[in-house]
């Protein structure tokens, strides 16, 4: 179905995006989006098939042809529910700014015949950026790519990077100044300022954007820690809608 762009007049609004294997999206507007429960969904189906394999009969393969359909259809509409609610948290007329995901699972570094690694090998993003796009584009939203790398080891108060600023999955600690947030949010505030900063070096601005050339260097309001306290001390619970 063919549907003229809507006349949207230009917030000047940027959203970074940062997506994962565990924690499908999340937003530089502090949106956690996405369900645990597909990680689980997905894993159920896996041991299924794992163990119809070894089974090996007829009727066995037969199971096998259904599963891979609905495994199929379950992800396409994990994309479909995903990338809704992001356009759904996103001011119209704004710019969204994701990762450019090609050829990632050539440049993932993950150790071999582990769940991560399957699962990387499965992630459906280049369909899910298609659905994300559409859906976009319906309300007056721009999409772009940019290059993920360093996005989770950098620090998006002092841009100090380090591989071991991230403590944990879900937990980045600045070994530099003492910054503290969830390392996906924290991905998600250098996602978009990697763009602002591309924009700066031509010489654009937007408005409501950030006008420097580099990460930012001021902290947002409510995030992060003054250096020195305890990591005990820290709040490093997701956030949920």
């Amino acid at each position: 179905m063919s549907i003229p762009d809507p006349v949207v007049a230009p917030a000047g609004k940027v959203v970074g995006v940062d997506l994962g294997l565990n924690r499908p999206a999340v937003t530089s507007n502090k949106q956690f989006l996405g369900e645990r429960r597909w990680k689980e969904q997905e894993r159920r189906i896996f041991r299924l098939k794992r163990k119809l394999q070894a089974k090996g009969t007829k009727s066995a393969k037969r199971h096998l042809r259904k599963l891979s359909g609905k495994l199929l259809r379950q992800r396409k509409d994990h994309d479909h529910v995903l990338s809704k609610r992001i356009v759904a948290h996103t001011p119209a007329g704004s710019t969204m700014v994701v990762e450019n995901l090609t050829h990632i699972r050539s440049r993932a570094r993950m150790k071999k015949k582990t769940e991560s690694q399957r699962r990387l090998h499965s992630w459906s993003f280049a369909q899910f950026h298609a659905f994300l796009t559409y859906k976009a584009q319906e309300k007056g939203i721009r999409v772009v790519k940019v290059d993920p790398r360093h996005t989770s080891q950098t620090c998006s108060r002092c841009g100090h990077q380090a591989r071991k600023n991230r403590r944990s999955q879900s937990l980045f600690l600045c070994r530099e100044c003492g910054y503290c947030l969830n390392a996906d949010l924290n991905a998600s505030h250098n996602i978009r300022e990697k763009y602002l900063s591309s924009l700066a070096s031509l010489g654009i601005s937007l408005v409501g954007g950030s006008s420097s050339s580099g990460l930012s260097s001021q902290p947002l309001v409510g995030e992060g820690q003054a250096p020195g306290l305890s990591r005990g001390g820290l709040d490093t619970r997701p956030h949920t809608l």
